[in-house]
């Protein structure tokens, strides 16, 4: 599942003539000078497939240098942890209160992946210096790697995404911002952090759970018609949802959608989702633990990076 998000579409990327090539080295010299501690990603050996069981950690199989973030933006700090740092129960703190605002349920919101995770956080140091104002969860699966089970799958059958043994596939999940912070910096700065993760892991494949407010899925039925008729996969990264927990109703006709109205009707991670080209699985499917109606997004790395990858952190705070 993935929280409900505003993005603040003010700062757009300045359009210019570099190369693709050029853009990306662009964004990473930024980060060097930013981070002063960034590494560049060794490159992959082809010898021989990784094996794995069932789970595995991927960090144990990937640089740790291409996974390492800590950026000291004056107030705020971008950085990636693991599991066991002390910062994550301030994140699953974060997510409980965020996930399950009125529940009466005192525990931090925590699963069994979260181990098996990047966690993506920003810290706001005018606070202090544990004080989580956002985060997101990344689970990575490179493409050496022969198995990963992802959150996903408990929702959605996702075997066309993980067809290919030659692509490097990244689901982000568990987004989620304090509502004091939701006017776009914060959300911001986590999709800049996402960027450069994508681009030191070689990602070439985004997915994750993105979420309607209510499992009362009857209430989206003519936004979820909007997304099948105009935002559908290709059949290549089809996914369907899991059947026992599919919401089952019929697409409306194509021509009875107001599709300018429907997207303003989407949730906001959603049509910030669309505007950088994501793709959305047909179907949805009922999450009663969160009180959702759920899709899966599928996005290629090279559109987010398009939007992401001239943006400097220095203009955040």
């Amino acid at each position: 599942m993935l929280f409900l998000l505003k993005i603040d579409q003010k700062n757009k990327p300045n359009q210019n003539n570099f190369s693709k090539v050029e853009k990306l080295r662009d964004l990473l010299n930024k980060v060097r000078i930013a981070a002063k501690k960034l590494f560049y990603l060794k490159k992959w050996s082809t010898s021989k497939k990784l094996e794995a069981n069932s789970y595995i950690n991927t960090s144990s199989q990937v640089s740790p240098n291409s996974r390492f973030l800590d950026i000291d933006l004056g107030r705020f700090n971008l950085k990636i942890i693991n599991d066991s740092h002390p910062l994550i129960n301030q994140v699953k703190e974060l997510r409980q209160k965020s996930f399950f605002k009125n529940s009466k349920i005192k525990q931090s919101d925590s699963d069994e992946y979260d181990k098996f995770c990047d966690h993506l956080v920003v810290i706001d140091k005018s606070v202090s210096d544990d004080f989580v104002v956002g985060t997101y969860r990344l689970l990575l699966k490179p493409k050496l790697l022969a198995k990963q089970r992802f959150y996903s799958e408990s929702e959605f059958d996702i075997s066309n995404l993980l067809a290919s043994s030659d692509s490097t596939l990244l689901e982000a999940g568990r987004s989620c911002v304090h509502e004091h912070y939701r006017d776009g910096r914060i959300i911001r700065l986590l999709w800049r952090g996402l960027a450069t993760y994508i681009i030191n892991n070689r990602v070439d494949l985004i997915f994750g759970c993105a979420s309607f407010p209510s499992s009362n899925y009857k209430l989206f039925i003519k936004q979820l018609s909007y997304l099948y008729h105009y935002h559908k996969a290709p059949k290549s990264l089809s996914t369907e949802p899991v059947k026992k927990l599919r919401a089952n109703f019929n697409i409306m006709n194509k021509n009875k959608i107001d599709i300018e109205k429907e997207f303003r009707n989407l949730p906001p991670l959603i049509k910030a989702y669309i505007r950088v080209g994501a793709w959305i699985g047909p179907g949805a499917i009922v999450d009663s633990k969160f009180d959702t109606t759920d899709v899966l997004i599928v996005l290629n790395s090279k559109k987010i990076l398009k939007k992401y990858a001239q943006l400097s952190f220095e203009k955040i705070h």
